[in-house]
């Protein structure tokens, strides 16, 4: 029987072909917002090095990308250094990731299922992974974790009916996220990297929430027959999404959730201990903008 040693140890040396492509696509990200978001830039390019420096055996070419990296980051640093506050940066950086996510998101729901709809998909779960650094442990909120691995699975899914030339599945409702199939998330989704220049988000104004998903429904897994006559008596067609993989549950309210709102209050009080007062009230601004469309609804 193998030693857990040498399983390891092969491990490392099979890996080191694909190390690369670990940190290649966070660092494409980061060129990509060098001129117009150099902040986010400049922590998705950290958050390469810092993925990329726990390899314990790197390739040349692995060396060569983080050394690169570093010194573009002490440039960087040099240039903003009265500007980066972690603290604070966090919410931008969280602000843009799902700003792109929504984007996304509208699309997917309203028809578009092409490359580009992939393309954002994935671009946004890179940049959801980038707010790990942020985290002694390097762990997400369970909202973001959610988006983050629904965003790699969609994007995986899209980009494979693509390739395959069929439309993709329109994406599962809220309801159906217990009714989930095995799919391999991570080698599809890494195959789909972003190549579309990303839209800047607004400084001062948060994104607003999307519409609400497609109707569909409810019911048994497909191929499931339960020997029950339908329920569905509308003359409108009805239109089954898609599953999402293990561990993921379609958002149901994407960026206007409670979540949301809470994080961005606790985000003013952190602000408020700063006396930075205008962010505390931009943090307040984003969680009534998503707080008042809910309260509407009751």
């Amino acid at each position: 029987r193998e030693a857990p040693s040498q399983r390891d140890s092969r491990s490392r040396r099979v890996s080191m072909a694909d190390q690369l492509k670990l940190i290649a696509p966070i660092l494409k990200r980061a060129q990509e917002l060098d001129a117009a978001k150099p902040k986010i830039a400049y922590y998705c390019r950290m958050h390469a090095v810092r993925e990329g420096l726990k390899l314990d055996y790197r390739s040349a070419e692995v060396n060569e990308a983080l050394s690169d990296a570093m010194e573009r980051l002490e440039r960087a640093k040099a240039k903003m250094k009265d500007e980066l506050n972690e603290e604070h940066d966090e919410l931008e950086c969280e602000s843009f990731a799902l700003q792109i996510f929504v984007k996304a998101d509208r699309a997917d729901r309203g028809g578009s299922r092409g490359m580009n709809t992939a393309k954002m998909f994935y671009a946004s779960s890179i940049f959801f992974n980038v707010l790990r650094q942020f985290d002694a442990d390097g762990k997400l909120d369970a909202d973001i974790e959610n988006k983050q691995r629904y965003a790699e699975w969609r994007a995986a899914e899209i980009t494979k009916a693509c390739r395959e030339g069929r439309n993709a599945t329109a994406p599962p409702a809220d309801d159906e996220g217990e009714e989930r199939s095995e799919i391999g998330v991570e080698a599809e989704a890494s195959s789909a990297e972003p190549e579309v220049e990303l839209p800047p988000a607004p400084r001062h104004q948060p994104p607003p929430p999307p519409p609400p998903p497609p109707h569909v429904a409810s019911g048994p897994p497909a191929g499931v027959n339960t020997g029950a006559p339908s329920k569905a008596t509308s003359k409108t067609p009805v239109v089954r999404g898609g599953r999402a993989p293990p561990g993921v549950t379609p958002p149901k309210i994407d960026v206007g959730s409670i979540a949301d709102a809470q994080r961005h209050a606790k985000n003013a009080v952190s602000a408020l201990g700063f006396d930075d007062v205008n962010t505390a009230v931009e943090a307040l601004e984003r969680a009534l903008s998503i707080l008042g469309p809910l309260a509407a609804k009751k």
